[in-house]
Parts: C-alpha cells; structure tokens; sequence
C-alpha cells in the first residue's frame, strides 16, 4: 500500500512525475490526503496509497508519530492506547467506516482531555488526530 517514489535528476526528461490516487503524503508532518503527488527530478516521495490498504471497512490507525497498542474495534467503536517521548506532538490519519461522530482523547493519568485537533477527510474516509505525545500512554476512542 506503499509508493516510494525517486525521480532522478539525470534522465531523458525534466518533467516531474505525478502519482495519481488517494494518497498520504508521509513526508509530510500533517498527513495530508492528496488525490495527486507530483515529484520533480531529484526529489523523493513516500506515499500511503488508500486504493491498496487491506480490509477498508476495518477501523485502523494507517500513519502515526507513535505506536499503537491495545486496539479494540467493534461495529461502531474503535479504541487504542497510543505511545511516543514527550515533548513530541502526534499526527495520526486514521481509517473509519464512516464519520465519528465522537472522538474523545485520554491523558495518562485517565483524564478526558480537549487538547487536541481532530478533522475528518470525507473522501479518504480518514481521520486525522493530533495532540501532545506521553510515553505513559494516550487512550483514544472513536465512535460513530
């Protein structure tokens, strides 16, 4: 489900190559979802194509600055602690059935927290989550 795209600088042409698709910029800190990537020569791109993943319908975490453990997914729920140093900011895109209608963060010591930004891409079917890392752990849940 990954693109890893190299174009080189010495070659027959100078155009630049365009990958087409829904896909997730991972060189990007903001996990943007584009429906093209154009790559001059000597640039590189690394890309998550949405068209490949395994099992769409099945809420997962598809890009994150963390790890992911205890997941939970059930029909209308999807939960899952999440990891990484402090003093680092998470961006995660995260794949849903539909549209949460409630997403709700919880710090490392249990409390419900508002810090945090959350948007919802309708075309990508993905969501994207950014707060402030805790090696103690984030629990998110995700319901819609």
């Amino acid at each position: 489900m990954y693109d890893l795209i190299a174009v080189l600088d010495k070659s027959v042409s100078q155009e630049p190559f365009v990958q087409r698709g829904t896909l997730i910029d991972l060189f990007d800190p903001e996990l943007p979802v584009l429906t093209e990537k154009k790559v001059d020569p000597g640039k590189q791109a690394f890309l998550l194509n949405l068209d490949r993943v395994k099992n769409p319908e099945k809420p997962q975490v598809l890009a994150s600055a963390s790890r992911v453990y205890d997941e939970v997914v059930r029909e209308d729920y999807y939960e899952f602690v999440t990891k990484s140093p402090l003093n680092t900011t998470n961006v995660m895109r995260i794949l849903t059935p539909g549209k949460p209608g409630n997403v709700t963060v919880i710090d490392q010591n249990g409390t419900e927290t508002e810090e945090f930004e959350w948007e919802w891409d309708e075309k990508s079917s993905t969501s994207r989550l950014k707060f402030e890392n805790h090696p103690g752990g984030i629990k998110v849940q995700i319901s819609w």
